[in-house]
């Protein structure tokens, strides 16, 4: 028996049965090798995943026609034969553990950029630029398009002598396929474009051609619901084409949304609902009136939202992409009602950040991923004594870590309530799914016996006292200086986020427009003040250091508020009494008066603990903020590298 019978029950995908309706939705890495081939980090990841129970595994996107298909500077490639012995490793080691192994076809067409392509111009189907890009690409003429259809036909056969069970195609997210069908990127006026039909010939052609080279294993074509862009896919189109596609070949739709110009449709920052998607999987699947089976995607966290999508017809199968980073072990967990256990996927984009700076997939809250084939920290049998100074998320982390590699383990923490860091990054708007790892923290410390003492300062004394055999240094951040000092009206933004101090009254001031400064006066606007946003940079300079899709929906959001007053290249000088006077571009002066004015001017690391430890010669490693200034993940992973690098006893 299973808590969740609707999405733990078999399912048809073609001529195959899934043992369940739990897929991996497929997700970029940057763990294949530079030219493409499979690589052992890249096996191991996928295992890992695959071992935690989801009926279907699909492999990130394998780019068909390196010269000018790559979509990033390292991806996973299936174009020559050479590239198919690794792709045979990887395939098996989904299928030992279980799982359905399926790969999915790729070509980045206008959607990827000239140092991806060793210089190359990108290609599409009309020379119509990416905003991400920058980049006009070249058209294809009509034999280059026929030879792509041959090229997505040869990379599927060679999918199949690889092992794998079923090929999906990348429809979805403003890639060729679906360039050729969006009247967006397609202005063609020939067999390839010009009206809805025509625009379907590409796509519809590889379809065909693909379902030829696989025989009878699942061919799935994802596609995107709706583009977000003028004149671009809309639902209707979408119904429309995903018929066409199933009458084409494809044996199952998997329903997406997005185009590189809405990054926000397709790679959800934390604001997004839980399960948005799911109206443009319902409409598709009624569409289809049973004619192929629909996935259903996007910000589905919960075995509970899982299970009510299939019932009310919304999906046939449910496609979790992050949240099996989070947590691999979410279908197994799910199926056996341990809920409470799954680690949540929060959706801050950690991982996407890392992926934007070109570095190995990874994981906020599972430091793990991207280093499955690594061992985890040394587990002691003699029971040493460790101290966590900190009870923030990565002091949070790490006193779980040491505790379940058999450390008796005791939490320091000043405040009454643990949280830290992740409290304070929760507090502005649309930011609360943070909360939810704060509460699996706290939940894991409870059941790992982790002795946690807050109201309890971490001094020097007090953690020698202990005894300690190792220190995890996890303080956070001070105040640092700056112009202006706190005092009177004047008061550090952070203790506000935190809920040391209260806000208001209004009218606000917020000095400092990076990330803090911008989530402060979001707050303040919410609350109701009217609220002067100051800072001594450019309006383009706001929030410059944010992942990228948060920074442009924050800054969207804050452009639009109406109570919300943005005065860029201008100086706080002082402030008397309740009077707030400002120097603006050409020294230009100014005074407004202030009910309470925020400073938001950047944090320094909070090492004096560290020093002492140092003093005292006591193994200890600093973490997080005490660091230096970072994100959650940042804390986190510092505390599995700290902790995965301890001497076995």
């Amino acid at each position: 028996m299973t808590a969740f019978p609707l999405l733990f029950s078999p399912v048809r995908l073609g001529r195959l049965t899934l043992a369940n309706r739990v897929v991996m939705a497929a997700m970029e890495t940057n763990l294949a090798d530079p030219s493409g081939a499979v690589t052992e980090a890249l096996v191991a990841h996928y295992r890992r995943r695959a071992a935690g129970g989801a009926g279907m595994v699909t492999v990130e996107y394998a780019c068909v026609e390196q010269r000018h298909g790559r979509g990033s500077s390292i991806q996973l490639a299936l174009d020559e034969d050479r590239l198919v012995a690794g792709h045979a490793r990887l395939a098996a080691a989904i299928a030992d553990q279980g799982a359905v192994a399926c790969l999915q076809l790729h070509h980045a067409g206008r959607q990827t950029s000239p140092r991806f392509l060793d210089g190359r111009q990108p290609v599409a189907p009309s020379a119509h630029e990416s905003w991400m890009f920058r980049t006009t690409p070249r058209a294809l003429d009509d034999a280059e398009v026929e030879a792509l259809v041959g090229q997505f036909a040869d990379a599927a056969a060679r999918a199949v002598a690889a092992g794998y069970a079923a090929i999906e195609l990348h429809g979805a997210h403003g890639y060729l396929l679906g360039q050729f069908l969006s009247p967006w990127t397609n202005r063609r006026d020939d067999r390839w474009g010009g009206d809805a039909q025509r625009r379907l010939a590409f796509p519809s052609a590889v379809v065909r051609r693909v379902k030829a080279a696989i025989g009878d294993r699942p061919l799935v074509y994802r596609l995107s619901a709706e583009e977000f862009v003028p004149g671009g896919i809309d639902p209707d189109e979408a119904a429309a084409a995903a018929c066409a596609l199933v009458a084409a070949g494809a044996d199952a739709i998997h329903v997406s949304t997005g185009i590189a110009e809405r990054l926000d449709t397709n790679v959800d920052p934390i604001a997004t609902a839980e399960g948005w998607r799911l109206g443009h999987a319902r409409r598709i699947r009624r569409a289809l009136a049973g004619a192929a089976p629909v996935i259903g995607v996007g910000v589905i966290r919960s075995p509970a939202m899982a299970e009510a999508a299939i019932a009310e017809g919304s999906a046939d199968l449910i496609a979790l992409g992050r949240a099996l980073l989070a947590d691999p072990d979410w279908p197994r967990k799910a199926a056996a009602g341990r809920v409470a256990a799954i680690r949540p996927c929060t959706s801050c984009n950690w991982c996407i950040q890392r992926l934007g700076q070109h570095g190995g997939i990874g994981c906020a809250e599972n430091p793990a991923v991207g280093r499955d084939q690594l061992d985890g920290p040394a587990i002691r049998t003699n029971r040493p004594r460790a101290v966590v100074a900190g009870g923030g998320p990565g002091g949070m982390a790490g006193a779980v870590l040491l505790a379940e590699a058999g450390w008796r383990v005791t939490l320091l923490e000043a405040s009454v309530r643990l949280g830290g860091g992740i409290d304070v990054s929760a507090r502005p708007p649309f930011k609360d799914k943070l909360l939810w790892y704060r509460d699996h923290l706290v939940r894991r410390l409870a059941e790992t016996g982790v002795d946690v003492q807050c109201g309890t300062p971490a001094d020097a004394a007090g953690i020698l006292a202990h005894d300690p055999a190792f220190v995890l240094v996890a303080t956070g951040s001070l105040e640092r200086d700056g112009e202006v000092a706190p005092g009177g009206i004047v008061v550090p933004a952070y203790d506000v986020l935190a809920g040391d101090r209260p806000l208001g009254p209004g009218p606000i001031l917020v000095y400092g427009g990076g990330e803090t400064g911008c989530e402060t006066a979001e707050l303040a606007a919410a609350e109701g003040w009217t609220v002067h946003l100051v800072t001594r940079s450019t309006a383009r300079q706001l929030a410059r250091s944010a992942e990228l899709v948060y920074r442009r929906t924050l800054l969207q959001r804050l452009h639009a508020h109406p109570r919300i007053e943005l005065l860029a290249e201008t100086r706080l000088a002082r402030v008397e009494g309740d009077q707030a006077l400002l120097e603006g571009p050409g020294g230009a002066r100014r005074r407004i008066a202030c009910g309470q004015v925020l400073l938001a001017q950047g944090r320094r690391p909070a090492d004096g603990l560290a020093t002492a430890m140092a003093a005292a010669g006591v193994p200890h490693a600093v973490i997080g903020d005490a660091r230096r200034g970072g994100r959650i993940g940042d804390a986190v992973n510092d505390a599995w590298d700290a902790i995965r690098g301890l001497p076995p006893a």
